[in-house]
């Protein structure tokens, strides 16, 4: 039998299996992030571009990091992950629930999120986002028969609910509902049932009065505020609704080619808040403009479209599911990031992947990458 690890004897594919234009996209948008964290970190009136600001470097560090991980699971055979998949799991409650007790925590809202390790920090929710997928991806994967039974669609939920509920305490509602939009698109890859859809939504109807009421205070108001904000725009300009009628203004006065780096007068007065992180769209459309905006939903395309080819090419089940997981997981931050920015969903602080400043997103996002070019290195049969 074959043997799991980097190699385990067998005659491996050739570099040309591999997807460079997966992870050209990904450098591209690497760096895309680090330009616009210079821009948005680099003290008014910015007048360089070098010396980057120390947010940049540290961004390009985490960056280097997260490339030797993309090379190290490339070589690794990822189905000796399906082995490991529930003791990995189980770790990731142990961290979440350890950040808890223990864990680095904010300012705003008394949130609980970081574990710190010899001066660096990890979140991870982050971490548990792959994690969880590897769990769904083998617990999915076995008896693929048919269509999901009940059963193991109840099974399925055993696995995400406990990260869901352990992310909400921190509190962070945005990265919680990512965890059930990876099961949900990995319920409809696996073949789940129609009515077992219908089943899980009506539930979910049913149960949004108990989950207002769950939902933390500030957590509300944000709903709420968004919600007004949508009749008028000018409805809570200091409180909650400051971030989101800044970033309209900052995107909307970006125009056709944008203002130019360092040049945003909402970004380097600091009207923007959060513009190193959550809001780093709405830098990106003040001052490179539509046109910049562009460039960057085309290169989240390219890397989703080149997602999704490597599940259509994967040897199996559990190789199939997990770049699939992988999948819902970026487009989940994607969209809810954008939407965000835009004004069209409501704040939860969720970051643009690649882009965003933030060390455990980063090399969390870029070792996904090398678990989908494991499974393309791998993608035929062996030969031994």
């Amino acid at each position: 039998p074959p043997r799991y690890g980097f190699g385990g004897g067998m005659k491996l594919q050739r570099w040309r299996d591999l997807d460079f234009v997966m992870l050209g996209a990904a450098g591209l948008l690497v760096l895309y992030g680090m330009v616009l964290i210079h821009s948005a970190t680099c003290p008014w009136p910015c007048e360089r571009v070098f010396p980057p600001t120390s947010w940049t470097l540290r961004q390009g560090l985490y960056g280097l990091l997260g490339a030797a991980i993309i090379v190290l699971l490339t070589f690794f055979d990822y189905r000796g992950l399906r082995a490991l998949a529930y003791w990995a799991y189980g770790f990731g409650l142990l961290l979440l629930g350890v950040v808890l007790l223990v864990g680095k925590g904010q300012a705003d809202y008394g949130a609980r999120r970081w574990l710190t390790f010899g001066g660096a920090d990890l979140q991870p929710s982050e971490v548990g986002k792959v994690l969880v997928v590897l769990a769904l991806a083998r617990f999915l994967a076995e008896h693929q028969e048919g269509p999901l039974t009940l059963r193991r669609v109840l099974g399925s939920a055993a696995l995400v609910f406990p990260p869901v509920f352990l992310v909400y305490l921190q509190p962070d509602l945005g990265t919680s509902l990512s965890y059930l939009a990876i099961w949900f698109v990995m319920l409809l890859v696996a073949r789940v049932r129609h009515r077992h859809v219908a089943l899980m939504l009506g539930l979910g109807l049913l149960s949004l009065p108990l989950g207002w009421l769950a939902l933390r205070d500030y957590m509300r108001q944000r709903l709420l505020t968004f919600f007004a904000t949508l009749a008028n725009p000018e409805t809570d300009p200091f409180g909650e609704g400051y971030n989101i009628l800044q970033a309209r203004i900052s995107i909307g006065s970006g125009g056709l080619l944008g203002r130019g780096l360092t040049e945003g007068t909402q970004t380097q007065l600091d009207y923007l808040r959060v513009k190193h992180s959550d809001f780093i769209f709405s830098v990106l459309a003040e001052e490179l403009g539509f046109v910049g905006a562009l460039v960057l939903v085309g290169l989240f395309l390219i890397l989703l479209f080149r997602i999704i080819r490597v599940a259509d090419r994967s040897a199996d089940g559990f190789g199939r599911l997990m770049a699939f997981g992988l999948a819902g997981m970026l487009f989940y931050q994607v969209f809810v990031n954008l939407g965000a920015n835009l004004t069209l969903l409501p704040v939860t602080g969720m970051p643009l992947p690649f882009v965003s400043y933030g060390g455990s997103a980063l090399v969390t996002d870029l070792a996904a990458l090398g678990l989908l070019q494991s499974v393309l290195y791998r993608r035929l049969k062996y030969r031994y």
